[in-house]
């Protein structure tokens, strides 16, 4: 067995297990969980992945696990450890999204429980043993919701000044506030998770305090490990805030071929940066620097633009029924609820270490293109606020700002690409790595996953809808753990409408659909 296995069944086997585990629809996906994750480490590939994915993602409100006996037991904060060091090691963030709003629901489910039971204390005190991030967001969550005069945002700074107050070592605030901050940027759906999109406001103040802590410190931006969080906190949350966190349905114009290949070889392909149909492709965005009158900086100077990886993309559109989509790319439509796609698409790699092998996911950068320059400079400056904030010379920051950008350039277009409404997910690979079921052809990075497998909806005439309809209900099998409605046109998942009593599809406005009452059929 791998030593990730060894070392969450040796966590586990320290704590007991209640009786009649799991008792409850949360305990039950926390198993489901770890058993998926624990196949994907055994067989690494994208069929085991697609289940981890499916367990831990969801869009509407009334997907979220709650029936059941309540109680929160060592054994359940000793298994959500052992989840964020499995998602953290194997690079699955929507593993940790999953755990952090799970703790959120339990904050709420522990007041509503003591305020019936009329008990003194609503606090969860097995969550002392929660790994120094859970930890930490549990005491910012628990304060916000009781004070609820302050925004998440205010909540964090006023938690954090509090520990520091209190005489906390830095080192043991730092370290958790930049990896929940981190973590929380790549969450995937407003809908659920409205308090986590900062404004740019509170992102300002996140970042202040970040800065304010890590010089306190004596720790610089650009030092590993350092480094690599903050470039990707800051690129995911100014990338993702772009249209005001849009949280539109997405989709991907399909022409039939693409369709009926990728149901024989199970296959997306994301092509070649330098041979996609707009030739001013990473173009525009250096354009821009040509005259830096509209910088609000100085310290700007000589950018190099050079990529510095091999770029592979794949576009999705967030308009839906676009005749000019579907005559450019296909009519074939393939929807969207929930953005877990980048990591759906994400190719697996392995890393070696002492003889022995670990897959985790690669990187994806996700991002709604722009296509108005003086939005692009705006958001630029906003970027260079960021980094002026941190303890850095002129020229340090400067760098700084060149490497992120490696993250922008391919997401600023000309405005006659507007029509498009194009979401992006952009691949960065790596030549040192080791890549599972990938392989590169013909400008086209050809890679297993379930995207064109697996859609939240379908719309518009699809020959193969039958046989699509095989692999969504086989995914309804392993992951749905609630009542829903089921469209039997665009073939739909919808919980909310359950509760709503609706009088069609909220996506395709078919009256053809049905409740399905849940049976607990995946319940281990």
């Amino acid at each position: 067995m791998h030593s990730l296995n060894n070392m969450a069944n040796s966590i586990l086997e320290k704590v007991q297990k209640p009786d009649k585990w799991p008792e409850s629809e949360r305990e039950c996906a926390l198993e489901n969980i770890f058993g998926a994750i624990q196949r994907f480490i055994e067989e690494p590939n994208y069929k085991n992945k697609e289940v981890i994915l499916s367990l831990a993602t969801g869009y509407d409100l009334s997907q979220k696990p709650i029936l059941g006996i309540w109680r929160v037991s060592e054994y359940e904060v000793a298994l959500m450890n052992v989840l964020y060091l499995y998602a953290s090691g194997l690079n699955i963030y929507s593993v940790k999204l999953f755990l952090y709003d799970l703790i959120q629901d339990n904050v709420y489910m522990q007041k509503g429980f003591s305020n019936a039971l009329n008990r003194q204390s609503d606090y969860i005190e097995t969550y002392q043993m929660l790994q120094s991030p859970l930890n930490m967001f549990y005491l910012i969550w628990y304060e916000y919701i009781h004070i609820k005069s302050r925004s998440f945002a205010d909540q964090i700074i006023s938690s954090v000044n509090e520990l520091i107050q209190q005489g906390v070592d830095i080192n043991e605030i730092i370290s958790p506030l930049l990896s929940i901050i981190n973590d929380l940027s790549y969450f995937n759906c407003k809908k659920r998770n409205k308090a986590w999109a900062f404004s740019k406001d509170e992102l300002v103040k996140i970042f202040i305090l970040e800065a304010r802590l890590l010089k306190k410190n004596g720790q610089k931006i650009n030092v590993h490990p350092v480094k690599g969080l903050i470039k990707m906190t800051v690129s995911n949350y100014i990338l993702k805030s772009r249209y005001g966190y849009n949280d539109d349905y997405i989709c991907k114009y399909v022409p039939e071929q693409t369709v009926s290949s990728s149901l024989e070889n199970h296959e997306i392909w994301l092509k070649n940066i330098v041979k996609l149909n707009d030739k001013r492709e990473e173009k525009v965005l250096p354009q821009l620097f040509v005259s830096k009158k509209w910088l609000n900086v100085d310290w700007v100077k000589n950018i190099d633009f050079t990529p510095t990886r091999t770029y592979f993309a794949s576009s999705f559109s967030k308009k839906l029924n676009s005749k000019d989509m579907e005559n450019e790319y296909g009519a074939y439509i393939f929807g969207y609820k929930n953005d877990k796609i980048a990591e759906t698409i994400a190719p697996i790699i392995v890393k070696e270490k002492n003889g022995e092998k670990t897959p985790m996911l690669s990187q994806v950068l996700s991002f709604d293109v722009l296509y108005d320059v003086n939005l692009a400079k705006e958001e630029i400056n906003f970027l260079c606020k960021i980094i002026d904030m941190f303890d850095l010379e002129e020229e340090e920051k400067c760098r700084f700002l060149e490497e992120i950008l490696q993250y922008w350039i391919l997401s600023v277009k000309d405005k006659k690409w507007d029509y498009e409404k194009e979401r992006r997910y952009v691949l960065f690979m790596y030549e040192d790595y080791e890549y599972l079921e990938t392989k590169i052809e013909d400008d086209f990075l050809k890679l297993k996953s379930s995207v064109l497998l697996l859609p939240d909806f379908l719309l518009g005439i699809n020959p193969y809808k039958t046989h699509l309809k095989m692999y969504i209900d086989e995914k309804r099998e392993v992951a749905v753990m609630r009542d829903y409605m089921f469209c039997e046109d665009c073939f739909s998942i919808d919980y909310d409408s359950v509760h709503n009593k609706v009088q069609s599809c909220p996506i395709c406005g078919s009256k053809r659909f049905h409740m399905v009452k849940y049976e607990g059929k995946n319940r281990r």
